[in-house]
């Protein structure tokens, strides 16, 4: 188009033609920029990405498929990042307990790898498709670096020559609408199915549960390791965290009360005692306060007491 730049900042800018509606007949034009995925911290997809900025609301990973597939006919695209939404490519991957097991070398899971999977685990959406927010951004990844770069080209040329690129032309059939249809769905999609919603909670629980023993393990193993001036922690007993279990709280308190089974009398013999001690230590000041009596009146004589006789008058 006449007046608009090519290229901004490094991005290469691709026009994009937005289908027309019922409620909105007139064209309208969006405007893509696309440049090679340089992030801060590169990781082995970085050379084979294209990182896009002022992605369409409605942009789902088959537009961007068919975009860099089909309408520019350059490569093939592997996944789509988009912002905000983390990517579970590393899903299969990551190993369960239960597969590990079964393999030949057991191969230790940490419970960050865990928590990276529980995070993962989410319940049914109540939406048949995501949008995106005004202006997001999205990475791109190609089955490799040559189909990058052919994307690359393609766009630049595409954008060069104005070429005409409808957003989603030939693939309506292929995506969920929007409008009306997509609240019916919500609507509906609020009940997920009772099967659906088990399979997710029993997921999520198993791994919850296979988080926390390995929190408790590297506990365990941490407490075991000296610290910086060369000594171990000795702790005594289990430790009454939201890790322990209650059958081992429970057998701790039956040792308690094994333990202290016939120290009921001991304890009435002590307190016995002590009184017997009491009283023989008043008796003993007793005698003390009396022998002094008894000097005093020995030497001052014997203490008389008198009564003086008092008069009484009563008026008549």
């Amino acid at each position: 188009m006449k007046g608009i730049p090519h290229e901004i900042a490094g991005y290469t800018v691709l026009p994009l033609q937005l289908p027309k509606t019922p409620t909105f007949p007139t064209p309208a034009t969006h405007y893509l920029y696309l440049r090679p995925h340089e992030p801060r911290i590169p990781d082995p997809d970085s050379p084979r990405s294209l990182f896009l900025v002022n992605v369409p609301i409605d942009t789902t990973e088959t537009h961007l498929r068919h975009l860099f597939g089909s309408q520019l006919s350059a490569g093939r695209v592997e996944r789509v990042q988009f912002e905000n939404i983390p990517t579970k490519k590393n899903a299969g991957q990551i190993l369960t307990q239960g597969n590990v097991a079964k393999s030949k070398k057991r191969k230790r899971v940490t419970a960050d790898e865990l928590q990276n999977q529980l995070d993962d685990i989410e319940l049914p959406s109540t939406y048949d498709r995501q949008l995106q927010k005004s202006g997001a951004h999205a990475v791109v990844v190609f089955a490799d670096k040559p189909s990058m770069e052919a994307s690359m080209k393609a766009a630049v040329k595409a954008a060069k020559r104005d070429v005409k690129i409808i957003w989603g032309d030939g693939i309506e059939d292929r995506i969920p609408p929007l409008g009306l249809s997509r609240y019916v769905g919500h609507d509906l999609y609020r009940y997920p199915d009772r099967k659906e919603l088990l399979r997710t909670v029993n997921d999520y629980m198993t791994i919850f549960t296979q988080v926390a023993e390995a929190r408790k393990k590297e506990q365990s193993r941490a407490a075991q390791e000296p610290d910086e001036d060369g000594f171990i922690t000795v702790t005594h007993g289990p430790r009454l965290n939201s890790v322990a279990r209650e059958e081992e709280y429970k057998e701790m308190v039956e040792k308690q009360k094994k333990k202290s089974e016939g120290l009921e009398d001991f304890y009435r013999f002590q307190s016995r005692e002590k009184r017997k001690e009491k009283q023989n230590d008043l008796l003993k000041r007793f005698d003390e306060d009396r022998k002094k009596l008894d000097e005093l009146k020995k030497r001052k004589g014997k203490i008389r007491v008198s009564f003086i006789p008092t008069k009484l008058s009563c008026m008549g």
